[in-house]
């Protein structure tokens, strides 16, 4: 298994190119827009792929039945990524069911478990409904864009500003506080991946939908699908995302491993 830089990956986009989840996640690493690690069976014309976004979940896709690329790919999890991070949990995610099966053998002596994400497709005239009936912006909030003066001001926001990552996003306030906010975490293949939050003490009040919305707009106007995916625990976002136009997609399996599991 060989490592290769950002100037090779253009051999591995071919192996990415008719995936049907995680676009934005995989092609913000392959497009250079987030830091990741990309790894092939070999250099000339790979055929497996191992790509490892930073601080987020892993993606193997190609020939699933090459031996020892599997093999390395599972020493590479579990003898040094994992050793070396702050965080001992793994979730790895394949786009084929011949792959899945192929990581059930490879980590059945691992202790993984299989769980499931929840992914959405977006729907531009379901958004449209929603917005012809949008709740107004109450008196005393403003949504306002991530920018430098923003970033300058929550020092937290500075990965957002950087122009290399192509992400954006937007904060409702009340004040000079910021009391939601929804932004893009990945973007690349055309997609911006969605990460939104609001505080615990103004949850329930329809906050997210309002700058999750402005956020969309947003997207559209840059020309990317906003994409949204979440855990099936996550109820609060999986009502969310219908309610701006977000139709269910089946689940997608993912492998996972985590200290003490």
């Amino acid at each position: 298994m060989i490592e290769i830089n950002a100037s090779e990956y253009h051999k591995v986009i071919p192996l990415f190119q008719n995936i049907n989840h995680s676009i934005a996640i995989v092609f913000a690493v392959l497009e250079g827009n987030s830091p990741g690690r990309v790894f092939v069976n070999e250099l000339a014309a790979p055929s497996s792929v191992f790509l490892f976004p930073e601080g987020t979940f892993f993606y193997i896709n190609g020939d699933e039945n090459d031996t020892a690329f599997c093999q390395s790919v599972s020493n590479l999890i579990f003898d040094e990524i994992l050793p070396n991070a702050t965080e001992k949990e793994a979730v790895i995610f394949a786009f084929t069911t011949a792959w899945r099966n192929r990581l059930d053998l490879l980590l059945r002596t691992k202790g993984v478990i299989t769980i499931h994400r929840k992914v959405f497709h977006f729907n531009p005239e379901k958004f449209a409904d929603y917005r012809r009936s949008q709740a107004s912006l109450p008196d005393g909030l403003t949504i306002q864009p991530i920018d430098s003066a923003l970033a300058q001001k929550y020092p937290v926001y500075q990965h957002l500003i950087e122009p290399r990552s192509k992400r954006f996003g937007f904060c409702l306030l009340k004040g000079d506080e910021v009391i939601s906010e929804c932004s893009s975490i990945y973007v690349g293949g055309g997609e911006a991946e969605i990460d939104i939050h609001t505080k615990e003490e103004y949850q329930g009040r329809g906050y997210a939908q309002l700058v999750a919305s402005a956020f969309i707009v947003a997207c559209r106007s840059k020309g990317v699908r906003p994409n949204w995916a979440c855990w099936p625990e996550r109820q609060a976002s999986v009502a969310l995302a219908r309610k701006l136009g977000f139709e269910e997609q089946p689940d997608v399996p993912a492998h996972l491993w985590a200290e003490g599991l």
